[in-house]
């Protein structure tokens, strides 16, 4: 008998190329983007001496001098607390509005549903500068100038139109077919999107929060215009330390740490959320 040969092999898989001038570029990108934030981070904690050194000094003793003259002197808290209360309230309502219009949008079948879809988009395309004079005159006839609430309901219009945008892509990914199955067991349509629609659109909703709140917690021309005193929140308040002829570089790198590190440690601690959000629309159904 004629021995049997044995299977062919199959052919090893090629070995993955690495392509390492990318991760150069990727480093270099980094750097070059990252040197001047940190240059300015550790001219917060020079004193005034130091920070205003005509040469760059990388070595020096730690000092708290700016953040003492913002904190105690400048009352730089109040505009910090102003930019928590007006990002957090405005990013809740936004979002919760919004993701109602998005859904609607995404799921009825209505006359004009498209030129509604197109005129929320356009209202996100109008530069803040073309609408700034008819906001203050409407602001100042209601009494809503340097106001929290005012800042509130300025934003949350504001970013209505980016979370309508958001949300009505990833609304339509979602097969109707979930929602109809829970109504078939007797559920309302409100009961059918909060126990199947909601829990599976979290990621997205929750990244849309998150730039949502950097915007909000960024947002610097109607922030200027329509405070003074009372509701300005940091962008502004920090606008006083970075012009003139004589800048305090150590108290300008104070107030940049003190405006950036929030927005840091926020999208650090839910980068994981983000990046489920971001991806959640991109394998289609």
């Amino acid at each position: 008998m004629k021995k049997l040969s044995s299977m062919p092999e199959s052919p090893s898989a090629p070995p993955a190329q690495r392509n390492w001038w990318v991760y150069v570029v990727l480093i270099l990108v980094c750097v070059v983007n990252f040197l001047p934030y940190l240059r300015v981070v550790m001219a917060g904690f020079m004193d005034g001496a130091t920070s205003s050194s005509a040469t760059p000094i990388w070595f020096f003793s730690p000092s708290l001098e700016a953040f003492d003259y913002l904190i105690f002197e400048k009352g730089i808290m109040k505009n910090f607390f102003n930019s928590v209360v007006v990002s957090l309230a405005s990013t809740f309502f936004s979002v919760t509005i919004g993701m109602f219009c998005a859904y609607a949008l995404a799921r009825y079948d209505f006359p004009g549903r498209d030129d509604v879809s197109f005129w929320v988009l356009t209202n996100r395309m109008m530069p803040p500068v073309a609408v700034l004079i008819p906001i203050f005159v409407t602001f100042q006839t209601a009494g809503l100038l340097d106001t929290l609430l005012g800042l509130i309901i300025l934003y949350t219009a504001m970013q209505l139109p980016f979370v309508v945008w958001m949300l009505t892509g990833y609304f339509r990914d979602i097969p109707r077919r979930y929602e109809e199955s829970a109504m078939v067991d007797g559920d309302t349509w409100f009961a059918a999107f909060r126990k199947v629609t909601l829990p599976i659109m979290a990621p997205s909703i929750t990244a849309t929060a998150i730039f949502v709140m950097i915007l909000s917690w960024n947002e610097f021309a109607f922030a200027t215009f329509l405070t003074s005193n009372q509701a300005k929140t940091m962008p502004p308040a920090i606008m006083a330390y970075s012009i003139g002829a004589d800048i305090k570089w150590n108290v300008l790198g104070a107030a940049v740490v003190l405006i950036t590190a929030p927005l840091i440690l926020f999208v650090l601690l839910l980068q994981r959320q983000l990046i489920s959000g971001l991806s959640q629309g991109v394998v289609r159904k």
